[in-house]
């Protein structure tokens, strides 16, 4: 069994999936996780009838997002790795928004988009997203709408919380799928399979994800 947590927004969303099947509960924390976070993780594995023995591994939305609310996330899972001796999942958060649009539109590449700041965003080229484990294409970066202005875009769909910064461009893609922020549904089913192909780290390897300013030239199409 796998717990899993998402604090890159202002709600915590906490899950558990085993053999596939997902558990999960949203708290309204309006940003205050480090007070809430530990004694609503346990009151959500009594509510499902599990404890921490329960767990097998850790999975987090590892960002972009915000920086208090990453900086708690990982400070609660290396603290549970360590005193439990369980292996850690970091799981990208626009790979989780990449699969979940992948699967509401059954679409195989898409194009994430998280605003930054300004006229920025992060973005993050995916494919295979109608799969279990959508593939990063290159890198994500910090992008400007001007920066993809030569890109071929038409085979790809855009998805997340940016995409109003792409509006000019959005006619040459295949179109804007409604997924805005992580789900811890979609965060757990990849977690699952990349635990399953051995992909963890332990809990002094855990971090958040930062994404760094870099230029973007490569062509995707």
């Amino acid at each position: 069994m796998i717990l899993g947590l998402d604090t890159t927004g202002r709600d915590l969303k906490l899950g558990l999936i085993c053999k596939g099947e997902v558990r999960s509960r949203l708290f309204s924390n309006d940003l205050r996780h480090s007070r809430q976070i530990l004694p609503q993780l346990l009151q959500f594995l009594r509510e499902e009838g599990e404890s921490l023995k329960s767990i097998q591994a850790l999975a987090f939305s590892q960002g972009p997002g915000s920086f208090t609310g990453l900086r708690i996330a990982v400070g609660v899972i290396q603290g549970l790795a360590y005193g439990l001796s369980l292996p850690v999942i970091p799981v990208p958060t626009m790979a989780i928004v990449a699969r979940a649009a992948g699967q509401q539109a059954q679409v195989a590449r898409v194009l994430v988009t998280m605003h930054a700041r300004e006229e920025e965003f992060y973005g993050a080229f995916y494919d295979g997203c109608d799969g279990l484990v959508p593939r990063l294409i290159g890198q994500a970066e910090v992008y400007t709408t001007a920066m993809l202005t030569n890109h071929d875009l038409a085979s790809w769909s855009l998805a997340g919380d940016g995409v109003f910064l792409m509006k000019a461009l959005s006619p040459q893609t295949q179109g804007v799928i409604d997924i805005t922020s992580p789900d811890v549904h979609n965060l757990l089913q990849i977690a699952e399979a990349m635990l399953a192909a051995g992909e963890v780290v332990s809990a002094l390897e855990a971090a958040p994800l930062y994404v760094r300013e870099t230029v973007a030239q490569k062509s995707r199409s």
